[in-house]
This record gives C-alpha cells, sequence and structure tokens, in this order.
C-alpha cells in the first residue's frame, strides 16, 4: 500500500520549516504572561494558517509557485501579527481591553 500524499515534493522544505517556526512562536506565546490571550491568538492563527496551507496545496498538488513555497514557509508570522492586531482592536472597540 503507498501511503504517500501525491504532491510535489518541493514542498515538504517548507512545510518542515513552518512546523519549525510554529513551535518557536507557540513556545514563546505560552511563556508570556498574560493569561493565556497571546497563547489563544496563537492556536487560532495556527487553525487558520494550515487550513489555507491545505487548500493551497490542494489547489496546487503538482506545480507549486514560490509564492506558494513562500507562503507555506512564512505565512504563519504576519497571520499572527494580524490576529493580534485584530483583536486587540476588537477589544478596544467593545470596551474589554485591559
Amino acid at each position: 500500500m503507498n501511503r504517500a500524499l501525491p504532491i510535489s515534493q518541493s514542498y515538504r522544505r517548507p512545510i518542515f520549516e513552518a512546523v519549525i517556526l510554529q513551535a518557536i512562536i507557540g513556545v514563546l506565546a505560552m511563556m508570556v504572561l498574560d493569561g493565556g490571550d497571546t497563547a489563544h491568538i496563537c492556536g487560532i492563527s495556527l487553525i487558520a494558517f494550515w487550513s489555507a496551507a491545505s487548500v493551497l496545496i490542494w489547489r496546487h498538488p503538482k506545480s507549486p509557485s514560490k509564492t506558494d513555497l513562500q507562503l507555506l514557509r512564512f505565512g504563519y508570522l504576519p497571520l499572527v501579527i494580524f490576529a493580534g492586531v485584530l483583536v486587540h482592536f476588537l477589544w478596544h472597540v467593545r470596551g474589554l481591553d485591559k
């Protein structure tokens, strides 16, 4: 039985680098003493990133572009920053900021 995914081998390194980046950011987020808010933001961003990454790989399984590979490699970092800014903005609008 062949258990290999039918995707290009060029996805291997960007996916590995994305997991390493997410592990580093996740550990750092868990070390912040803010009651878990930063860790929650990173967790939600993690789910959003892998949902988008699976759609990207599904749409271009055999021929990823350089942009696709860069988004897989570094797309989590801007997503975490955007989610953090958005959450704090929404807390401020709702009057829940600390």
